[in-house]
């Protein structure tokens, strides 16, 4: 009797998908939350989901609105970066992460030895999103994502974790409401996306799990998987707060750090910048507030969160858990941060007026932050590179 009930909803659910799109674009309206997940069997089968577990996963599965306030108030986004840097590396979190390298020395020894990366920057990324694990999240992650997939939230992108989600339940053997994490739908200590769960996700104790949840050494070796994955240098820093001296060229901004060290540039530590490599300078919040130059290993880091606030956080905390720079010195240029839509905006407008804008994503790369040099140079406005109100409003008139 069960074969035939999981055999018909089969049928069911296939036929939803072949007669849901014309029946939405006749009545002008989404599908319901229920028809809309049912509707997903075929591109989750597509990826290697059984019915079985397509079937335990979403029955009964009830929609989260609640959550849908969250997508307009993220903080990494809707704080200026110095208030947002401020309350991410304290004292408190110093102390935690220092706590933590020396209880855990042994596994992260063992980490950094086979993925070369940091062990600060897995003690700062675990602080800045678990806070060392204390609290990894609540949030049933399946009614996260198909909740966030529903509302039509960042376009194809939570479908796609949802079925990823899916996926991660198959192949650990997940009761499918223990899968718990993020409202946005990320899990465990180092708070892994379902797509980097399946990529990254190692088992670093060898107990036949990759327990992100229970096992801190399995999230830190994750995290260590991940930017090595996507290109974390072995020894290089991710970057230096810098003065600069007067009327320096900021045409240039990507240059050797010997050069760097030609042109003036002195680290604000009073260390010695590297005599090998290179680094781009980055004003975080505009020409007004603080100087850094940062490497390619910035870049890897604004790849787990691609926000300049998030990646400066994790960077200068590692650096305060290994003692290795001061607290950041001077003054952040407060601002009103350009929204998503702006940012888009202003990407859009730019690439219509001929420059190479890298994308109309929101995403304000280095490469971005070039574009805008560019048009600041043009226009003659100081080339510090970053997406700020007046820049905005300069485009937006012409």
């Amino acid at each position: 009797m069960t074969a035939i009930k999981s055999s018909l909803r089969i049928v069911l659910t296939l036929a939803a998908t072949l007669v849901l799109p014309w029946a939405v674009s006749c009545a002008g309206a989404k599908p319901t939350f229920k028809n809309y997940v049912d509707s997903l069997y075929p591109d989750a089968a597509a990826a290697g989901v059984t019915w079985e577990t397509f079937e335990a996963a979403t029955t009964g599965l009830q929609p989260n609105n609640k959550i849908l306030k969250f997508t307009k108030s993220q903080p990494e986004f809707n704080r200026s970066i110095g208030q947002y840097v401020g309350k991410r590396v304290t004292s408190g979190q110093i102390k935690s992460g220092q706590a933590k390298a020396k209880k855990l020395n042994r596994t992260l020894s063992a980490i950094e030895k086979k993925y070369g990366v940091d062990r600060h920057v897995l003690l700062a990324i675990w602080g800045m999103e678990t806070n060392y694990g204390g609290y990894i999240g609540k949030s049933d992650i399946l009614r996260s994502l198909a909740t966030l997939a529903h509302s039509g939230y960042r376009g194809d992108f939570f479908q796609k974790e949802f079925i990823n989600a899916l996926l991660v339940i198959q192949q650990e053997n997940l009761n499918p409401r223990q899968l718990r994490g993020s409202w946005a739908g990320a899990v465990g200590h180092t708070q892994f996306m379902p797509s980097s769960f399946l990529k990254y996700a190692v088992d670093h104790t060898g107990d036949g799990k990759r327990d992100l949840w229970g096992s801190p050494s399995d999230a830190l070796a994750s995290a260590a998987n991940y930017l090595k994955g996507n290109g974390w240098q072995s020894g290089v820093p991710w970057g230096f707060q810098v003065n600069l001296p007067r009327n320096i060229d900021l045409t240039k901004a990507t240059d050797s750090y010997r050069n760097w060290v030609r042109r003036g540039v002195v680290r604000m530590d009073g260390g010695s910048l590297p005599d090998h490599g290179s680094a781009t300078l980055l004003f975080p919040s505009g020409i007004e507030g603080l100087a850094f130059l940062v490497t390619d290993n910035y870049m890897v880091l604004k790849s787990y969160n691609f926000s300049d606030a998030y990646a400066l956080s994790v960077g200068h905390l590692a650096d305060r858990i290994a003692n290795r720079h001061a607290p950041l010195a001077g003054k952040w240029n407060v601002e009103r941060p350009l929204s998503k839509a702006e940012r888009i905006a202003l990407q859009e407008k730019l690439k219509a007026m001929g420059y190479a804008v890298p994308g109309t994503d929101g995403r304000i790369s280095l490469e971005m932050r070039d574009v805008i040099r560019s048009y600041q140079i043009r226009n003659g406005m100081t080339p510090d590179g970053h997406a700020d109100v007046p820049v905005y409003e300069s485009v937006m008139k012409k």
